[in-house]
């Protein structure tokens, strides 16, 4: 596995297909149909541990991600945003890498667009990570499994069904 992205969409089909496209590159995907269901999944601490990058919408009805994007920068800022636009404003698309955006993404996006931006993304947590573990007083060592309780397993299984209707 090459690291969990976490895809929030309103739009059911595009949610599928880039479910689709990321897992037969063998990523883990996790869909959230809105910026605020992503918010609740992003709030407990060993799920959101997981996450390496957020591919989000914008204009969601349930939570847009202006505010999911406010939420990571605050919460998570380790966590790459890649957002996932239909608007054709490049002004702003451009201006939004102002506020923490790592790239954008214009709809429908190639699936080797999408792939290169995802790489780039995880590649930049995973620098991100390491430039962290490398600040802490006491670095935690590098090759130490994180530890997932059953109950940590019955949550994700939960919300993954929960979301991906299976």
């Amino acid at each position: 596995m090459h690291g969990v992205i976490l895809v929030v969409d309103d739009n059911d089909d595009l949610r599928e297909t880039t479910l689709l496209t990321l897992s037969r590159q063998g990523y883990e995907v996790w869909l959230a149909p809105d910026g605020n269901s992503a918010k609740k999944l992003l709030d407990q601490p060993v799920l959101a541990s997981a996450v390496c990058t957020v591919i989000c919408d914008l204009a969601m009805a349930n939570g847009s991600g202006m505010d999911l994007i406010h939420y990571l920068r605050k919460d998570h800022p380790a966590i790459p945003i890649i957002v996932y636009s239909g608007t054709d404003d490049t002004v702003f698309l451009q201006g939004i890498l102002q506020d923490g955006v790592s790239d954008w993404m214009r709809k429908p996006v190639s699936r080797d667009t999408m792939l290169q931006k995802v790489r780039t993304a995880v590649h930049l947590f995973t620098l991100r990570k390491q430039q962290d573990s490398g600040n802490e007083s006491s670095p935690a060592p590098a090759t130490t499994p994180r530890t997932v309780s059953s109950s940590d397993i019955e949550t994700l299984q939960e919300y993954h069904d929960g979301n991906t209707g299976r």
